[in-house]
């Protein structure tokens, strides 16, 4: 009799503890939270790709990267941290959580919605700065040293009036390279910051802390000093149609990831205010019957 319960159970409980049963749950729920943030991490990095590339070819731009740029990014920013994110330990509030729906689906309309709007951010950020230093002498400014680069990286932009390498010797017009190579490092360092920032969907990233997964902290490391090894390392760089980069682009990258940070938390914030109104309507909803 006993074997064929076991035949018809959908499952079987080898050790009827109760404290197993708690641990089991918890570790069902940080696999799927793990694979739900994977998910919405390298999504929202390849869709603030096609975003920004979108928007260029809107308004008829030169595209912000080259072919080689995108496999580098690809390659740096986005392997690394998101295979991190698959050891990620479990939320605080795991257990603290109703169960989950199994007819809903990994992506929820709030999952998409954050989504979608985390790409958006990184992609208009990186898009204005790319397209600031295209119109503006800025472009030119952010380079460390023009000497030792390519000279095939000097290309004239649709913007550039003239002899492009005059101008942007007078700082009178910017320089693709430049606008590029800040746009570059400006997308490459906000997608590491947001696998910081995907560690939860809900809570702040100061709560949820940056040193709790130190698989992250490395892989988020090695990512960015790829990221420097190919910006500033002779002929690399050239190979990867980058030019080095001075402290003005810095200060932009640092701008950018300050802003970034500030958009996650009011979009966490009102998050949780939804969902808890959400729950306090089911409650009265439930008390009423």
């Amino acid at each position: 009799g006993t074997d064929i319960t076991k035949q018809a159970a959908d499952i079987v409980l080898v050790d009827d503890n109760f404290t197993t049963i708690v641990a089991a749950v918890e570790e069902g729920r940080r696999i799927f939270d793990n694979i739900l943030k994977f998910i919405l991490y390298l999504l929202s990095c390849n869709s603030a790709e096609i975003f920004l590339f979108l928007f260029a070819a809107f308004i008829n731009l030169d595209f912000p990267f080259t072919t080689i740029m995108i496999l580098w990014a690809n390659i740096i920013a986005d392997i690394p941290p998101a295979l991190s994110l698959g050891l990620d330990p479990p939320e605080r509030n795991i257990m603290n959580r109703p169960p989950r729906n199994p007819k809903s689906g990994v992506l929820t309309r709030s999952t998409t919605l954050v989504l979608v709007l985390q790409a958006l951010f990184m992609a208009v950020v990186t898009f204005a700065v790319f397209t600031a230093a295209v119109l503006t002498p800025f472009g030119n400014i952010v380079l460390q040293n023009k000497q030792g680069t390519s000279p095939d990286l000097y290309v004239p932009s649709i913007f550039h009036q003239g002899n492009p390498e005059a101008n942007a010797n007078k700082n009178q017009s910017p320089h693709i390279a430049g606008a590029r190579s800040l746009a570059f490092g400006v997308l490459t360092v906000l997608q590491l910051n947001q696998a910081f920032l995907s560690r939860s969907i809900h809570l702040s990233v100061f709560k949820t802390g940056l040193r709790a997964n130190k698989w992250m902290v490395g892989c988020v490391l090695f990512s960015f000093v790829c990221y420097i090894i190919g910006v500033y390392v002779p002929k690399l760089n050239a190979w990867l149609e980058l030019v080095p980069i001075g402290w003005h682009a810095w200060l932009v990258i640092l701008g950018a990831v300050i802003l970034q940070v500030v958009f996650s938390e009011l979009l966490k914030l009102t998050l949780r205010k939804i969902e808890r109104k959400k729950a306090d309507r089911e409650e009265h909803d439930a008390a009423s019957a």
